[in-house]
């Protein structure tokens, strides 16, 4: 089972995949309603986002907030496991 702060992690790590693949900036990400150093906190894993900014940050992205959540629970990926 993970913790709370591997979780934050990896939301944090796929929001800033998702930035990254669909080849937009911080600051379009970001808009109006938050700092561009209020996102990079977030990309960064220093802070988590609110659900107000999950859902927001979703928007920008185009995606569904449930996008942002999907991470794996387990500390090993589909590699790890024995079939």
């Amino acid at each position: 089972m993970m913790d709370y702060s591997t979780f934050k992690n990896r939301v944090c790590k796929r929001i800033k995949d998702l930035r990254i693949e669909k080849n937009l900036t911080q600051e379009q990400i970001s808009g109006p309603f938050m700092g561009v150093r209020t996102y990079q906190k977030i990309e960064s894993g220093f802070s988590a986002p609110n659900l107000e900014s999950l859902f927001k940050i979703a928007n920008a992205l185009g995606v569904h907030p449930k996008e942002l959540i999907n991470v794996a629970i387990s500390g090993s990926d589909e590699k790890g496991k024995k079939k």
